[in-house]
């Protein structure tokens, strides 16, 4: 019969020294901090993005320079080969030759 009283009487001590505790209560301004704080995490996390990655930056603007120079190649060759063009044509025309059928 001891042994059941003695969980009892603990329990019932427990209880009681529960009863002087107060609520909890947060600091001032700890909603504002935390929304605060919640809110610029977001933010951070759309600030970084794949423009900010070394890696990622650095292949674009690769892609951006070799696009640009083979465009540049690109036309230099087309307009070689029409200055090319309009010289045999030039070249025909004084040799009163047709322009178009050259027979060799």
């Amino acid at each position: 019969m001891n042994t059941d009283k003695q969980p009892d009487d603990e329990i019932e001590k427990t209880l009681r020294s529960l009863d002087g505790i107060e609520r909890a209560s947060p600091p001032p301004f700890f909603s504002t901090r935390l929304q605060a704080r919640l809110e610029r995490r977001q933010a951070d996390r759309t600030a970084v993005s794949w423009v900010s990655r070394p890696a990622y930056a650095l292949a674009t603007l690769g892609l951006v320079l070799m696009l640009n120079v083979s465009t540049a190649l690109y036309f230099q060759r087309h307009l070689d080969q029409h200055e090319e063009q309009q010289f045999f044509d030039g070249m025909a025309g004084d040799l009163g030759a047709e322009a178009t059928v050259l027979d060799w």
